[in-house]
């Protein structure tokens, strides 16, 4: 088969793409692949499942929903050819959701039964499924959670959906919308929801992820309103803030509030940035509301001040926007930032980088900025802008070598990891070290427990949430020290599906790492075989030499030789 297909208008889809003319191979490709796929040896039940994937193709590409021509009926290189080949793949992806959310709920069921196998009481049967799931699907156990809940909710009380969305007449988002929004009604509504998409698919045509939503919640209120109010107290109780990093040392600050709540302050924040639009700031409104909703946070200030006589109020009036002056630092704000030396003061140097807690990786100019009172991202030659007086936070700086970027290590003879020791682990993982999960660390947890003879330290510490720490317990969960040159062969191991074999002197248990520093990655295995690298990051990376024939940056700092042997676990 020939891998370096042409085409006149030189879009490149794939380097092994066939031609579709047979002239760049004897042999029929698809022919080919199919021959492949039926001299696998496997046990039935697999061979079922793969003829399942090859039928949801054959449907996809031949049955296609979404455009006039399937895919054997198009002529070669047209435009027909590839909106036929990208809705054939949309229409496979629902299947294969379909397949998936069926094997989530199988997968959960059979690790249950191998915990009643093992003994374990009915309370902790299953209670392991999720983490491994989630390794096995390379998610975070959060966003696997969902995930299963969801499927629970389509196979086991919606089966009409799941058909529909095998066959393709309903797309992945919008059967994820549907049990999204149907998370807290109760199975008998949710079957009759099912008749309705079973019975008419195309009242799904054609709608969007919001109007879907809103459509499937109305009809909750209509099929429950005697659990509307119990379903707004639940819905109201489980209101939170969360942060997002973005680039360039920005953030997204997301919450879940009343509705009405909601609405209120965004009519609040945009009056008032309107306000100081017309009062002359050149500032854009978007702007000015975040500003105004952080100084509302973390300052404190003096009321108004009318900017003339004939805008002063003659009475109160409590729904005046408030436009602050004079901020003033709010005392008890504490914001961690891991930085060098030389990034702190080299002022000519926008290629150094600095770690803010609970963000991650932040450029060091940012930092600078921010001490000296300057808005981040001020152009060099703005030196004319006056500095704030006043800086509302307090920042406490940890330095490091510049050159190997290397921490002092701590360690402790008690159990629980005491608070300086516990806020270096936190500034060094940023987020829960479980493979895939991205969640906000909770607590410090002893890699190698601390009842097998693991101790409190900085290279036997890692950052996990709270989900994690607890379900690491559950079962044999096997986490082994790598260092960087068998972690590296260990992820681009040549053989998928393989195990890949770790060395004794890394693949310990029972003994940690005889350094004080942490080992490159931790090498993860759930109790039925979910496999995954969690890597060590870098409090800070060590500057390079970013000249041209200098070494490429790297993530992780210079490590030394692996540690001693140990007898495996």
């Amino acid at each position: 088969m020939n891998t370096t297909a042409e085409h006149d208008d030189g879009e490149h889809p794939g380097e092994d793409a066939p031609r579709r003319d047979g002239s760049a191979s004897s042999v029929d490709v698809l022919a080919a692949a199919a021959s492949t796929l039926t001299e696998i040896e496997a046990s039935p039940a697999a061979r079922v499942v793969l003829a399942q994937v090859l039928s949801a193709t054959l449907l996809a590409f031949t049955r296609t929903r979404a455009v006039r021509d399937p895919l054997p009926d198009t002529a070669a290189g047209s435009a027909e050819e590839a909106l036929a080949v990208l809705s054939g793949i949309d229409q496979l992806r629902s299947s294969l959701s379909a397949m998936d959310a069926t094997w989530q709920v199988a997968t959960e069921q059979r690790i249950r039964r191998a915990d009643a196998q093992r003994g374990l009481p009915t309370s902790r049967q299953g209670k392991g499924a999720n983490s491994e799931i989630a390794l096995a699907r390379r998610i975070s156990p959060a966003a696997s959670s969902f995930s299963l809940a969801s499927a629970r909710r389509l196979v086991q009380h919606m089966p009409g959906t799941v058909d529909t969305l095998w066959e393709g007449a309903v797309t992945t988002q919008q059967a994820s919308t549907v049990a999204g929004a149907l998370a807290t009604a109760n199975p008998e509504t949710c079957r009759r929801i099912d008749e309705i998409i079973h019975h008419d698919p195309q009242t799904l045509q054609g709608k969007g992820h919001k109007r879907l939503r809103s459509d499937v919640e109305e009809l909750v209120q209509q099929l429950e309103p005697e659990t509307s109010r119990e379903r707004a107290e639940r819905a109201a109780r489980e209101r939170h803030v969360t942060m997002t990093p973005l680039a360039d040392g920005m953030a997204r600050v997301t919450a879940v509030l009343r509705g009405i709540d909601a609405v209120g302050m965004m009519q609040a924040l945009h009056s008032a940035a309107g306000s100081l639009r017309a009062a002359g700031k050149k500032t854009s409104a978007p702007a000015l509301a975040a500003d105004l909703l952080v100084d509302a946070v973390i300052t404190r200030h003096s009321p108004a001040q009318p900017t003339s006589a004939q805008d002063a109020p003659q009475t109160p009036d409590h729904h005046a926007p408030q436009i602050p002056r004079d901020p003033r630092p709010q005392p008890g704000i504490d914001v961690g930032i891991v930085i060098t030396d030389t990034a702190l003061l080299g002022r000519d140097d926008d290629s150094a980088s600095a770690h803010l807690e609970g963000y991650g990786i932040i450029p060091a100019h940012i930092v600078r900025d921010s001490l000296l009172g300057r808005p981040p991202g001020h152009l060099r030659h703005d030196e004319d802008e006056h500095p704030d007086e006043q800086v509302s936070a307090f920042y406490r700086r940890l330095y490091r070598s510049p050159s190997t970027g290397d921490l002092v290590a701590m360690e402790s003879r008690s159990r629980a990891f005491p608070a300086g020791l516990a806020r270096m682990i936190l500034w060094r993982d940023t987020t829960c070290r479980t493979p895939w999960c991205n969640a906000v660390i909770r607590q410090s947890d002893h890699v190698v427990p601390y009842h097998r003879g693991g101790p409190t330290s900085f290279a036997n510490g890692q950052g996990l949430c709270v989900r994690c720490n607890l379900l690491k317990e559950h079962g044999l969960w096997i986490i082994a020290p790598l260092t960087a040159e068998s972690a590296t062969t260990v992820e681009t191991a040549s053989s998928p599906g393989t195990a890949p074999v770790v060395s004794d002197s890394t693949a310990t248990h029972d003994s940690p790492p005889g350094e004080a520093r942490p080992p490159a990655a931790w090498f993860w295995t759930s109790p039925h075989g979910a496999q995954g690298i969690s890597w060590t990051p870098p409090i800070v990376s060590p500057p390079r030499d970013p000249r041209p024939g200098s070494d490429p940056p790297s993530s992780d700092p210079p490590r030394s030789d692996p540690p001693p042997e140990a007898p495996p676990a």
